[in-house]
């Protein structure tokens, strides 16, 4: 948002900050500016990335087999066939149940277990952080990046605050290692079961430091210095 812009949002909610609108109104043109308005940026860091690995896990398995089958053969030994383990049920079932036996000859469901059997698994997670410049989450900074603003490419810091004497930065106190290590542990979850991991990846796919326009302008009135602050991109007064 251009500077001028920016001012007279200010000048139209300058009102807001000593009292309610209503009574304000009439001794407006009496509210100063305290000083010339600042561009601060604040910064935040927003990162991308995701986590693969392949890993042995043992498993159990049971399998039905067919009612004429008598053995099964598996690993060079056989193994033994079971036959379907039923709850209790009512006598009208049960007799039910031994009528169809004896009508129809149809004998119990047996299946067989093979144990000691080795998976290759595979998981993949992703995960994204957006915090701002003291590590802390911002809800409004996620809103407003959902709605893709425009953005433009900053140069320098230091050369940026040589050229406009009006631009401050807020401190950046969370490190970009801060931000990997945070990325980290959010994305990189060992599997629930495992007996060997084969790969274990985790890889940052986005890593951008974003720097939030904000206008500040000072207002003095009986005395009284107040700060409004106003979004560089919405448009909206800032708390």
């Amino acid at each position: 948002m251009p500077p001028e812009d920016a001012a007279k949002i200010a000048e139209s909610k300058k009102t807001r900050l000593y009292g309610p609108t209503l009574f304000m109104r009439f001794r407006s043109k009496r509210i100063e500016a305290a000083g010339d308005p600042v561009l601060v940026y604040f910064p935040f860091w927003r990162a991308k990335g995701y986590h693969e690995c392949f890993y042995f896990r043992g498993k159990t398995y049971d399998a039905n087999v067919p009612e004429d089958v008598v053995a099964v053969q598996v690993g060079g030994r056989i193994r033994p066939l079971i036959s379907e383990v039923k709850g209790r049920r009512s006598l009208l079932r049960r007799v039910t149940a031994w009528v169809r036996g004896v009508l129809l000859a149809r004998p119990e469901p047996r299946h067989l277990t093979v144990d000691g059997a080795t998976e290759l698994a595979y998981q993949f997670t992703e995960a994204s952080v957006l915090v701002d410049g003291e590590g802390r989450g911002d809800l409004s900074m996620e809103y407003l990046l959902e709605k893709k603003p425009q953005m433009q490419r900053l140069e320098e810091r230091e050369a940026l605050k040589k050229e406009r004497t009006a631009v401050k930065f807020a401190p950046l106190t969370f490190a970009v290692e801060d931000v990997v290590r945070l990325l980290h542990g959010k994305v990189v979850k060992p599997p629930p079961v495992f007996n060997k991991i084969l790969t274990n990846r985790f890889e940052v796919t986005e890593l951008h430091l974003l720097e939030l326009p904000v206008y500040v302008f000072r207002y003095r009135y009986l005395g009284r210095e107040k700060e409004l602050r106003i979004h560089g991109v919405t448009g909206e007064s800032l708390k």
